[in-house]
């Protein structure tokens, strides 16, 4: 194994030490997971435990090096922003270095004539302890704000953020496909039909989006993000992303946020294993919910085999979908990239539980109590298996699209595949299609060779 301090400096860390794994053992994988779990040792992972605590003193520092950026560059103030929401994240709550953060906000915004977004603002730095000696020149900023709105005949109204939707729309003309693969129309289509809009049913914002975006949806919506009230990694376009983001991952994330930033360090297609994870944490939430059930859906073929169709699924069963659509198969002796991914694989989920879930105190504790839990890590493998469906070839985020990901691909496709600003990503039919045929979207590999043409 490598060592610790050449792992430190590794740009991936994670992949490199499962690599050294997988090089130590000559590419013969453990005969079980429970075999790879013994002969793991903490030591190989030489991060120690730690979590950036919120600091009145680096909100303010962060909120100086704001003030400075947005002197320099006025007309741009896309890094002062940065500066002030990672101010912002980083202020104690109960502070008045986060009301200060809001009215450092609330100053761009009124200067950039972005006057509802200014207020809002106003109001999120007093509902945040703003210092009351200071307020007069919220009050004036207000005042000022009014004016302006109503000579433009603007309404004073904060922009209000995204409604909810549902996880996927314009489907009903979809069916799985006869062999139970693939997704087909149930109807003629024409040329041009959109056929299907799918939102991430997971994502994972790279580090350097973490105060642009939001952590839920994925929403670039600086004037409004609010922080984690826990941690110092994540904010929110609203009070109902911060909510589903906390029932569906980050109750499990937030005690191990700065533990997830170097576990899922380096090249982008890393984060797909953060992705697995999230998928992970959905699969605990049922575990827990009903331990015995749940065990028994995973564990028994023929029960799981009902999870095949998306169609029927409600999203909390996504997870589900998942495991029953790639099959489990053992790798390839003859094959020794097949044996070195077997193994890099089980030492990657052996090295994601062991951090994620054994250190983090609460959720273990929790796991402990409940009878069949030692069966999760084995469960965590299955899902790291299948991170090749996980879509981390757009810019900035991470995704798992459960429909999209159904579409075969085709050298001769009668439907091509995108995402949109919202990250949702859109079906639109190249031709007509008649009822019953399957829908292909291009090879990736034969949409290089005619781009380098």
């Amino acid at each position: 194994m490598l060592r610790p301090e050449v792992v430190e400096k590794l740009e991936c860390p994670s992949v490199g030490l499962a690599t050294s794994w997988a090089i130590g053992r000559r590419s013969v994988p453990c005969e079980s997971l429970a075999e790879c779990q013994s002969l793991f040792k903490r030591q190989y992972w030489p991060f120690p435990k730690a979590k950036i605590g919120k600091s009145s003193s680096k909100a303010a520092k962060l909120r100086e090096q704001g003030n400075a950026a947005y002197k320099q560059s006025p007309d741009d103030p896309a890094k002062a922003l940065e500066l002030y929401n990672q101010s912002i994240a980083m202020a104690e709550e109960g502070s008045a270095d986060l009301g200060l953060g809001y009215a450092n906000r609330s100053a761009v915004y009124f200067n950039r004539k972005l006057y509802r977004e200014c207020l809002q603002n106003i109001e999120l730095a007093r509902r945040h302890n703003y210092p009351t000696e200071m307020r007069s020149k919220l009050a004036d900023r207000e005042q000022r704000v009014r004016e302006q709105l109503k000579e433009t005949g603007g309404s004073c109204a904060a922009a209000k953020p995204n409604a909810p939707t549902r996880h996927c729309s314009i489907k009903a003309c979809l069916e799985v496909g006869e062999d139970g693969e693939g997704i087909r129309t149930n109807r003629s289509l024409e040329d041009g039909a959109k056929v299907l809009v799918e939102k991430p049913f997971v994502l994972v914002l790279e580090a350097e989006l973490a105060y642009q975006r939001c952590d839920f949806c994925g929403a670039t919506n600086e004037h409004n993000l609010r922080p984690c009230t826990g941690c110092t990694g994540v904010m929110y376009c609203s009070e109902e992303c911060q909510e589903q983001s906390y029932q569906r991952y980050h109750q499990f994330e937030c005690e191990i946020v700065d533990d997830l930033q170097l576990l899922f360090r380096g090249p982008k297609p890393t984060r797909m294993f953060h992705v697995v994870l999230r998928l992970f944490w959905h699969a605990v939430l049922l575990f827990l919910e009903d331990p015995e059930a749940f065990l028994r859906r995973v564990e028994t073929p023929a029960e799981l085999e009902q999870y095949r169709d998306p169609f029927a699924l409600e999203p909390t069963d996504y997870v589900l979908h998942l495991l029953a659509i790639y099959k489990d198969r053992e790798p390839n002796p003859e094959d020794s990239k097949d044996m070195t991914g077997r193994c890099v694989t089980q030492f990657m989920a052996i090295l994601m539980y062991a951090i994620a879930v054994k250190e983090n105190v609460s959720l273990w504790s929790r796991l402990q109590a409940v009878e069949g839990s030692e069966k999760l890590p084995h469960l965590l493998f299955r899902l790291v298996q299948r991170v090749a469906a996980m879509d981390h070839k757009m810019e900035g985020v991470t995704c798992f699209y459960p429909f999209t990901r159904r579409l075969r691909r085709s050298s001769t496709p009668n439907a091509k595949q995108s995402v949109d600003e919202q990250l949702q990503s859109v079906v639109v039919l190249t031709g007509p299609v008649a009822e019953g045929q399957e829908l292909t979207i291009p090879d990736e590999e034969k949409s290089g060779e005619r781009r380098n043409e």
